[in-house]
């Protein structure tokens, strides 16, 4: 995710945080209100009815004397039972609250005497959550119980005789939470649509923010680009509102006519030393090859001269010494040409179980005359390689025949075969004398040699050859534990 996006997705994040707790604060101010007006609403509907309901008891004629409690109880009950009135009163004291869907008068046994809702006469009055109750819950809570199924809250009014602990009337007015609802949820989409309004502007906003802020950034990057691609001197000077900017601008650009100086005071190095490499590369060619025309013609000579003193023995022993030296001295002019001239892969798909089976096929007889036993360890399937099968036969035969070489007499030579991911690795350890640390870093350099009539080339080649191949080598030893090569090479896609 790029810093713009960021940069507007955390602007807008804290927008959209802002309005929903600005809105949730609306709504429950809101809710609140409603819920604080209807209950009032409901209190006073209550008062109201009970004022009427004692009026009507107290307009009636009067009760004779020493009548009993009970019976005036009875004849009162009776009476607002009977009130033609009071149905009327009722449902127009109902019409105008709103959120009042039905009021009722009960009698003894909480039994309905009138309501607003015919149906209810007669019927026992129902038990419901007082709007007390719904005001005292939190105000998600509230929310959730106001916008979900219908639900009826009451407001209760008792009247009785004083000083008795019976009441002979209750009155009973009911709210709906669908009315509440009704009455809510204009208000809540219009806070919604000015809230999304808000988001919207404000994801606007932050974008051209992002844009305005990030511009110094785009140009720093392009400058950066520049400098990279040695163009500096093509880019036009902008100057950044901010001082901050500015002096980043301007150190970047000294850094990039620094740069580009320094690039091109490279280029010509480059430029120098590769003219000089090239004419040592003629040069040494050149001497070598000055070299080894005058060592054909001296090994020639010299097959002449044994063929003279053929009956004289003490000469065949020096002669056959400077044999071996010409011998050694014409391998070494032309390992020499070898490293000073291109080398040009032929490549080609290769099972490199072939090629190690191959190599320990060749250096076999060798190790059964010192005495040392192979083991090859590969997996059944193909490990595939693209590469040049003689210049890697070669690689491994060196390293396999140094290992001889420090085990003359006898040993294990162990050659392992897989394939790790993307590589496949060929592990050649032996049982020899193992290298010290000190040559460690220093065997795979030219003409380095710990053996005493080493020539110090082979391991070269072999480390030139897994570098041709875009691979790598390893080498892993401990005094008088042998050592352990690793050779990483890249499997065929």
């Amino acid at each position: 995710m790029s810093l713009k996006v960021r940069l507007t997705v955390t602007m807008v994040g804290m927008v959209v945080l802002t309005v929903l707790i600005l809105s949730g604060m609306q709504l429950n101010t809101l809710v609140s209100t409603w819920l604080a007006h209807n209950h009032e609403q409901s209190k006073t509907t209550a008062d109201f009815v009970t004022r009427w309901v004692t009026y009507r008891v107290n307009e009636m004629p009067p009760t004779p004397p020493g009548m009993p409690e009970s019976e005036i109880r009875k004849i009162w009950v009776e009476r607002i039972a009977a009130d033609p009135e009071l149905p009327g009163v009722l449902t127009g004291t109902l019409v105008p609250t709103g959120s009042i869907v039905e009021i009722s008068v009960a009698g003894p046994q909480n039994r309905v005497l009138t309501s607003s809702n015919p149906e209810r006469v007669g019927t026992l009055l129902p038990t419901k959550l007082t709007l007390d109750q719904l005001t005292r819950l939190g105000p998600v809570d509230r929310l959730i119980a106001i916008l979900s199924v219908r639900v009826d809250y009451e407001t209760r009014k008792e009247l009785g005789i004083l000083g008795e602990p019976v009441p002979v009337f209750v009155i009973q007015v009911l709210v709906s939470s669908s009315l509440l609802r009704a009455a809510v949820a204009p208000e809540i989409l219009w806070t919604s649509a000015v809230s999304l309004l808000f988001v919207v502007i404000a994801g606007l906003l932050a974008y051209l923010v992002a844009q305005l802020t990030l511009q110094p950034l785009e140009r720093i990057s392009a400058t950066i680009d520049s400098i990279a691609s040695g163009e500096m001197a093509l880019v036009p000077h902008h100057h950044s509102s901010a001082s901050e900017f500015q002096a980043v601008e301007q150190k970047l650009r000294l850094l990039g006519e620094q740069f580009r100086g320094a690039k091109e005071g490279a280029t010509q190095l480059r430029s120098s030393m590769e003219r000089r490499l090239a004419a040592i590369s003629r040069l040494t060619g050149g001497v070598a090859h000055e070299i080894k025309n005058p060592l054909n013609s001296i090994a020639i000579r010299l097959e002449l001269l044994r063929n003279h003193l053929s009956e004289a023995p003490e000469a065949e022993e020096e002669i056959n010494i400077i044999s071996q030296e010409i011998t050694r001295l014409d391998r070494v002019v032309r390992t020499f040409l070898d490293f000073t001239r291109p080398v040009e892969l032929a490549t080609t798909d290769l099972d490199l179980r072939t090629v190690v089976q191959d190599v320990l096929t060749l250096i076999e007889p060798e190790a059964k005359r010192t005495k040392v036993a192979m083991e090859f360890n590969s997996p059944a399937a193909p490990v595939r390689v693209r590469g040049d099968a003689d210049l890697l036969k070669q690689a491994l035969m060196n390293i396999c025949r140094n290992a001889l070489d420090v085990m003359p007499r006898g040993g294990h030579l162990r050659v392992g075969l897989l394939r790790a991911g993307q590589e496949a690795v060929v592990s050649i350890a032996d049982t020899g004398p193992g290298i010290p640390a000190e040559h460690r870093e220093k065997i795979f350099q030219l003409y380095y040699s710990t053996k005493k009539k080493g020539s110090g080339i082979g391991l070269a080649m072999t480390f030139r050859a897994v570098q041709l191949h875009g691979g790598s080598i390893e080498v892993e030893s401990e005094p008088g534990q042998g050592a352990l090569f690793r050779l990483r090479l890249p499997v065929a896609q």
